[in-house]
């Protein structure tokens, strides 16, 4: 009996060190946070070979963008670990309503992992009634339109008043982002990305011929 009223504070020790090793995803050390507005919060991240991340939760909807294939090991708080591969242009979206995950990611390869997560932290027109724009829809759901851009068809083709984006460039040559109200021009990077704020007017055009792939992210 003495045995049991004594392992009962080690449990609750054990319990508590557990809870407070868990992290929002956001103050995560390998997740950095790069920009933060009333519609979205961009984390960065980057796992190097042999390095995991602390266990962290994932509790806002969030759209997921992968620049490295790369693979790795996850493990969801109180489960066992589990192999993952991850490939360069994946992309997908979770809600996490109901549906807070707790967990780490591991770097297995001799490559880094490098993963955008685009926090969705408000809606811009909740209920309107939107149109996908004129590019190859990678999927659409109550919060986002997520696009896929692999060819300079898009070459100038003008976008106006539409929600907040992100456009981020997976691989190819520098794509350029013209501001028309501003007369402004940003180049947008392999491996870097964009924040457009909503009801900009631009267009963008592709510096080079060579196989390229942007991403492009749609606030409803």
């Amino acid at each position: 009996m003495r045995y049991k009223t004594n392992l009962l504070p080690a449990i609750f020790l054990l319990q508590t060190v557990m809870l407070s090793a868990q992290v929002q995803v956001s103050k995560e050390p390998m997740h950095k946070k790069v920009l933060q507005n009333k519609y979205i919060r961009l984390l960065d991240v980057w796992i190097q070979p042999g390095d995991t991340s602390l266990f962290h939760i994932h509790s806002t909807p969030s759209v997921f963008l992968v620049f490295t294939t790369t693979s790795g090991v996850s493990q969801i708080n109180g489960a066992d670990w589990k192999n993952d591969q991850y490939a360069k242009g994946q992309s997908w979206y979770r809600s996490f309503f109901r549906d807070t995950l707790v967990h780490r990611v591991g770097n297995t390869d001799t490559v880094p992992l490098h993963v955008t997560d685009v926090e969705l932290l408000s809606t811009y027109r909740p209920g309107a009634q939107m149109n996908a724009l004129p590019f190859s829809v990678l999927y659409e759901n109550e919060r986002v339109f997520a696009y896929q851009l692999t060819d300079s068809s898009f070459n100038h083709s003008l976008i106006s008043n539409r929600g907040p984006m992100v456009a981020e460039l997976v691989e190819g040559e520098d794509v350029m982002y013209y501001d028309v109200k501003r007369k402004k021009s940003t180049m947008i990077k392999a491996g870097k990305y964009l924040y457009i704020k909503p009801g900009s007017s631009f267009y963008l055009k592709a510096q080079g011929k060579e196989k390229m792939m942007l991403v492009l992210f749609e606030i409803k």
